[in-house]
């Protein structure tokens, strides 16, 4: 692949790669960092088609052009949409500096990291929730295929459960099935907001604890800023579990300081971190990303999810 990597920058860059290394590692799409006439690049090959992404590459692209030049760092692009190569399709986007977190999350960077989420939900403006595609310069939303929110979040539960009941915990997936079937504290339909979809130390750059990029909007949608904040401050978590510090709590810290949160989330909140949680242990499951003694530790936690938001409602 690295022939097709050195043949795309002569087309796109006018000049040779001088440097081409494979990423590996957790990442949805095959990535390249290249190095060209001095510059920095970054390319992906989008995923297999064989598997329903929903065309999440350009759907990154449109987030990083829509963001262009705002409070929310993002690369510049390349390639503003998909070029092909042979059979492949691909992105082309200029390398941002810093690092993606590592496997601790010091207090400044989920500060920060929470305020930089809350400045992404400030871009608002959609009509309904559902992916969001770039279309005369700004970005629009199409609509789920299951309008109701409630329904959205029983089908994504629906679907995580069964990986965790299939991994031999079945009595934690009814758990957690019947906490989010019965919950009284669900909002209806809420003004859309732009939001990540996987926010987490992983798609984030770090220049020592400030935040120098976030990359990856392959999975972006206009919807619930609650649903979205809550499964970002549980990505951070699940970096740093073992802390002896609530790296949860300085997150919503960091984003209470640029946007706050209303009632609506303190009630939302147990429950949507009881689904989240779900949903980032189903998601590693689906990819055979956890050792037993991992899932073993996330089945306890999301136990512990459900008896606190059972006691707090």
């Amino acid at each position: 692949m690295t022939s097709a990597v050195h043949a795309i920058a002569r087309r796109e860059l006018d000049a040779p790669a001088e440097r081409v290394e494979r990423v590996d590692g957790g990442l949805l799409n095959e990535t390249y960092t290249l190095r060209c006439a001095g510059r920095e690049y970054v390319l992906q090959f989008e995923a297999d088609p064989e598997h329903d992404w929903d065309d999440s590459l350009q759907r990154g692209l449109d987030c990083y052009v829509a963001l262009g030049g705002s409070d929310v760092p993002v690369p510049d692009v390349v390639t503003e949409r998909l070029g092909t190569h042979g059979d492949r399709t691909y992105s082309l986007v200029e390398r941002l500096p810093g690092e993606t977190g590592g496997r601790s999350v010091p207090r400044e960077r989920a500060v920060n990291a929470g305020r930089v989420l809350a400045r992404l939900h400030d871009h608002r403006g959609f009509e309904r929730a559902g992916p969001v595609a770039l279309a005369e310069g700004r970005l629009h939303a199409e609509a789920f295929a299951e309008p109701d929110p409630r329904g959205r979040l029983q089908e994504i539960v629906g679907d995580v459960v069964g990986e965790i009941r299939d991994a031999g915990h079945p009595t934690v997936a009814a758990d957690v099935q019947r906490v989010v079937d019965g919950s009284p504290n669900l909002p209806g339909e809420v003004p859309a907001v732009l939001c990540h979809g996987d926010y987490s130390p992983d798609n984030v750059l770090f220049a020592g604890d400030d935040i120098a990029g976030v990359l990856d909007f392959d999975r972006a949608y206009a919807g619930d800023a609650r649903w979205d904040l809550a499964k970002a401050a549980n990505g951070f978590w699940m970096h740093d579990p073992a802390s002896d510090r609530d790296v949860r709590r300085e997150f919503y810290a960091g984003y209470r300081a640029v946007a706050g949160t209303d009632d609506s989330f303190a009630r939302a909140e147990p429950v949507y971190r009881v689904a989240t949680l779900a949903a980032h242990v189903g998601g590693l499951l689906m990819f055979e990303a956890l050792t037993d003694e991992e899932l073993a530790f996330y089945a306890e936690q999301l136990a512990g999810a459900v008896d606190r938001a059972e006691r707090l409602h």
